[in-house]
């Protein structure tokens, strides 16, 4: 029996010391992922912001998309206006926690004629954006980019990779700037408007 116990005993401390083991690693291996995917995300950005800046400062390209009635929307047919144009998903969890942001916006300038304030969605399913916006209180356009519009749209014609990302368009239709970061447009706009 004390041989049994005995084994049964250092079963017991080969258990405890491979599970303190295990958490000991785990607990460091954690860190170590999170500065890994900080730093890819870093990467991710800096490609990020040099692939767009491409767009700044120069005309925005031709727009033609479509609104969740079906209806053609042209970009050109803007002009003289600022167009604040905000890609999203309802899908993305990060979009939804801007939309906020953006409706304090629109209340601010929506009722500006010099200024328009656009969604464009990528989403097939415009009757779910629709009801999505209905009971957010979303009041502004919503355009919608998917087989034809999706190759003539703002998604393709911009290279918008990933949302939510936001687009300021100036009153001659140049491009003044496209972020990833929209706690950034509110100051942007105001030097605008």
């Amino acid at each position: 029996m004390s041989r049994t116990k005995m084994l049964v005993g250092i079963s017991v401390i080969m258990f405890l010391l491979l599970s303190i083991g295990f958490v000991i690693g785990f607990v460091s291996y954690i860190p170590i992922q999170k500065t890994r995917a900080k730093r890819k995300s870093d990467q991710r950005q800096k490609i990020e912001e040099t692939r767009v800046t491409e767009y700044i400062n120069k005309a925005a390209p031709v727009i033609i998309s479509e609104t969740l009635d079906g209806e053609k929307w042209y970009l050109a047919d803007q002009r003289g206006k600022v167009v604040l144009v905000f890609f999203w998903s309802v899908l993305c969890s990060s979009c939804i926690d801007v939309i906020p942001t953006m409706n304090s916006i629109h209340s601010k300038y929506g009722n500006r004629e010099d200024f328009l304030l656009v969604g464009v969605h990528r989403f097939p399913d415009k009757e779910l954006i629709a009801c999505y916006c209905s009971t957010k209180d979303i009041m502004w356009p919503q355009l919608h980019e998917t087989g034809e519009s999706g190759e003539t749209g703002f998604f393709n014609k911009m290279d918008i990779k990933r949302t939510p990302a936001v687009c300021i368009i100036d009153r001659e239709g140049k491009v003044n700037g496209i972020y990833m970061d929209v706690r950034e447009v509110e100051g942007e706009l105001q030097g605008l408007l």
